[in-house]
């Protein structure tokens, strides 16, 4: 019996997807996800996303593997990683002071004995507005920027955008409307 996995143990991505009315199992796939060298966003997202999906099919050949990966690229062409502690958070989220943020989200779906694949990315520009230290200092106590690409949540506290440029899912973690297109393509849907 063919099924879908989720190659990613993200809390956000297993939310968005039981919200589509999916049913899966979680499998997160444990991948080197360092690069090198000057590569742009969108090619990271999608090799990383598809090497997350490849590492699970390998394993599963007969279901239909979900590989995601999101990054943020700040407005100054940083990409900004998960932050290593609370003053790095903070250096970061400084940077969005009446700027922006792109965020990245490569997504992968693989069904390994069919040999069909899909791959692409999506991305979103995020508007700040210039907010202030003290509610940047609200922002770090509420340690919501832990764990997150580009220190920041877009469905938690913190809410300084002003104008958002592509999908909301997105920035949450996971391109649904590109999702839905392989789904159909797939004939999974």
């Amino acid at each position: 019996m063919m099924g879908i996995i989720l190659a990613s143990g993200s809390p956000q991505r297993k939310k968005i997807l039981k919200k589509m009315g999916l049913r899966f199992k979680v499998i997160p796939a444990h991948i080197n996800e360092h690069y090198s060298g000057f590569i742009k966003p969108h090619a990271i997202v999608k090799s990383i996303a598809r090497r997350k999906a490849e590492v699970i099919a390998e394993k599963y050949p007969s279901d239909w593997v979900i590989g995601c990966d999101t990054i943020v690229c700040l407005s100054n062409g940083e990409i900004s990683v998960k932050p290593r502690g609370r003053a790095d958070a903070k250096r970061i989220l400084k940077c969005y002071r009446g700027s922006y943020c792109d965020v990245y989200s490569g997504l992968a779906l693989m069904h390994k004995k069919s040999g069909e694949e899909f791959v692409s990315f999506e991305r979103t520009r995020i508007h700040f507005r210039n907010f202030s230290h003290k509610s940047l200092e609200e922002y770090l106590d509420t340690g919501d920027w832990k764990g997150r690409s580009g220190a920041m949540t877009i469905e938690g506290k913190g809410h300084w955008t002003t104008k958002m440029e592509g999908e909301y899912w997105n920035v949450v973690g996971l391109p649904v409307d590109l999702l839905k297109k392989y789904l159909k393509m797939a004939h999974i849907v």
